[in-house]
C-alpha cells in the first residue's frame, strides 16, 4: 500500500498522516470543551472497508470521556466510558489506549469495558441519528 496507514482528525477537519506516538498524545492533550473530539482511522484496510476501521474520543462537559472503536462490521462496533475526568487522571488511561490501539498494541481492549454500540437504541454523540434500512 502506498500512502499513510492511520489518519488522525480533529473537530476542526485538520488530519495528520501516520502520527508519532508523542504527536497522538499531544493531540489528544489539546482537546477541550471547544475541541471535543479526535478519530483516528485506520487506512490500511481493505477498499470495502474503508470508514470501517477508526477509534474515536469524545470529551464530555465534565471532562470525562466517551470512547467509540469500529473494526469492520457493525457487529464490531463498540463503546465504553472512561468516568475519571481527564485532568484527574482519566489522561492516564486514554492517551495509552490511543496510541496502542495506533500501533496495533495487543492489549488495548482490555483497558476499558466495552459495550456493543447499537445507534438504535443510543446515541451517545450529539448530532448521530438513525437511518432506516430497507
Amino acid at each position: 500500500m502506498n500512502g499513510p496507514s492511520l489518519v488522525v482528525t480533529g473537530e476542526g477537519g485538520e488530519t495528520w498522516e501516520d502520527p508519532s506516538e508523542e504527536q497522538i498524545r499531544r493531540l489528544y492533550a489539546g482537546l477541550n470543551l471547544r475541541r471535543r473530539f479526535l478519530v483516528l482511522e485506520r487506512l490500511d484496510v481493505p477498499a470495502q472497508e474503508s470508514g470501517e476501521h477508526y477509534l474515536q474520543v469524545r470529551l464530555n462537559d465534565d471532562l470525562t470521556v466517551e470512547v467509540e472503536y469500529r473494526a469492520g462490521s457493525a457487529a464490531a462496533h463498540y463503546r465504553a466510558e472512561v468516568a475519571v475526568p481527564s485532568d484527574q487522571g482519566g489522561s492516564r488511561i486514554v492517551e495509552p489506549l490511543l496510541v496502542d490501539w495506533a500501533s496495533r498494541r495487543p492489549g488495548w481492549r482490555g483497558r476499558l469495558s466495552w459495550t456493543r454500540w447499537d445507534v438504535a437504541r443510543e446515541c451517545p454523540w450529539d448530532g448521530c441519528s438513525v437511518v432506516e434500512v430497507e
